[in-house]
């Protein structure tokens, strides 16, 4: 992990939402299994400023079933909450490196030329995109580009 569990779980909506303690990756493995409710799932996305069309991309799901499972307050499958992990992971780099939610939703949106001139936001619907942006992220915490 490139980030601090708690970090990661604190993207999902921590205990609020999470109703076993999250301490370590073992117990990513059983949230995984269980699958994660709908809302961690809508939390992490109004973190991320994302519309229900946008995170339904990024989950692999149609936009009227990840509307209908926020209605029922159902649960993700594992690989979708598998994603949803990866992507709280990439949220928690995003503030440590940007520290600020403006300055790091800007950069979601913008052409970056470390990533062939993709928008990140174009590329977390993979697991090799959310690796290239998450990459791209600790080389900027590092300062390898500027």
């Amino acid at each position: 992990m490139h980030v601090p569990i708690q970090k990661i779980i604190a993207g999902l909506g921590g205990d609020r939402y999470l109703k076993n303690p999250v301490r370590h990756e073992f117990d990513l493995l059983t949230l995984i299994s269980q699958g994660l409710p709908m809302e961690s799932v809508a939390f992490l996305q109004q973190k991320l400023g994302f519309t229900n069309k946008e995170m339904s991309h990024i989950l692999a799901i149609s936009e009227s079933t990840y509307q209908r499972r926020i209605r029922t307050k159902s649960r993700l499958t594992q690989d979708e909450t598998e994603k949803a992990i990866s992507l709280s992971e990439l949220y928690a780099k995003g503030i440590e490196v940007f520290e600020d939610q403006a300055d790091f939703d800007y950069w979601l949106n913008s052409p970056i030329p470390a990533l062939q001139d993709n928008k990140p936001v174009d590329l977390l619907s993979s697991m090799l995109g959310r690796k290239q942006v998450m990459n791209v992220l600790n080389a900027l915490l590092h300062g390898l580009f500027s």
